[in-house]
């Protein structure tokens, strides 16, 4: 009996384009792979290429279509290094625009623009700062809700850096319902106290003018105190992990001392004599001759008008003991 033939079995018939498919695959994995390599190369070395470069070449080549082939590929990497510098330009944009929201202008400039060395050595120079200070803030808050307190603040400090950032101030601080400022940071000037004395009247003048604005619906008046001193301090970047760009020194403390002993004297404004000698118009009285608590020696003291006197400025009367 001759042996019968069967045809091939249903399970080899299964499995044998199983092989196959794996090997097409693999090989087109391959090729795809192969090709965004080439694809990443050649857009770095095109990116890399100068376009002057290629046009040279494109010039100097007699075939037109290679020609043109280079004066295509200079093109592209023309628009190739436009894209990367204005995507460099966006970031650097959004780095400094958040900086700004977090400090003043002036200094999101400076941070931007010193290296990290140099802010952390800091420096010392002659500048003249100023604090003020809501009166009875406890007293105008006590019957606010937390929110309202919050508006209350923002519409202070909006005003408070106006009127110093206008008279070329650079606002060190906000504290609560105080303020710091200095003048001749990070450059001095020598009409930096002028520009101090000048900070002064114009944050009276918007306090005054708010104030106005607050009584229309009964709302109590905001009443200020400012303190002024000038002399030496120190300007940097302090701290290890968490760094504040800040001015400090005795300097600093005499004039927060001022600001609060208008709170005891009848003037709204205390400047120490090194700001009246240094300022060149204004009316300024003797008020105390006394040592100011982180002073160095016994101070004369100063009240400054800062009501506006209807005339042109002219140099600084002194009182006559001064």
């Amino acid at each position: 009996m001759s042996a019968m033939v069967l045809p091939q079995s249903s399970a080899a018939a299964a499995t044998a384009p199983w092989f196959g498919r794996p090997r097409r695959g693999a090989g087109a994995a391959l090729a795809v792979r192969r090709h965004r390599a080439a694809a990443a190369w050649g857009g770095a070395l095109l990116a890399a290429a100068p376009a002057p470069l290629l046009l040279g070449l494109a010039s100097a080549t007699g075939s037109e279509s290679i020609t043109l082939g280079l004066a295509g590929l200079a093109l592209t990497s023309l628009a190739l290094q436009v894209r990367r510098l204005r995507s460099a330009a966006r970031v650097v944009t959004r780095h400094r625009d958040n900086l700004a929201r977090l400090a003043a202008p002036a200094v999101a400039r400076l941070v931007a623009e010193t290296d990290t060395v140099t802010l952390r050595a800091g420096w010392e120079q002659e500048a003249t700062v100023l604090f003020a200070d809501i009166r009875d803030f406890t007293r105008l808050c006590e019957t606010m809700p937390p929110g309202d307190v919050a508006a209350f603040l923002a519409e202070f400090r909006r005003r408070a850096a106006g009127a110093i950032e206008a008279a070329g101030g650079l606002v060190d601080k906000f504290v609560g319902d105080e303020v710091m400022a200095v003048f001749g940071v990070p450059h001095a000037a020598s009409d930096d106290t002028d520009r101090a004395v000048a900070a002064a009247r114009s944050l009276a003048a918007a306090m005054l003018a708010w104030s106005r604005e607050r009584g229309r619906p009964g709302l109590p008046p905001v009443q200020i105190g400012i303190g002024l001193h000038r002399g030496s301090v120190f300007v940097g970047a302090i701290g290890v992990e968490r760094v504040e760009f800040t001015v400090v020194g005795d300097t600093v403390n005499v004039a927060r001392r001022l600001e609060q002993m208008t709170r005891t004297t009848a003037c709204d404004c205390i400047a120490s004599e090194a700001v009246v000698r240094a300022a060149t118009y204004g009316e300024a009285r003797v008020v105390a001759v006394q040592p100011v608590r982180g002073a160095r020696a016994v101070l004369r003291l100063f009240a400054l008008a800062l009501a506006p006197s209807g005339r042109a400025p002219s140099p600084m009367d002194r009182d006559s003991s001064a």
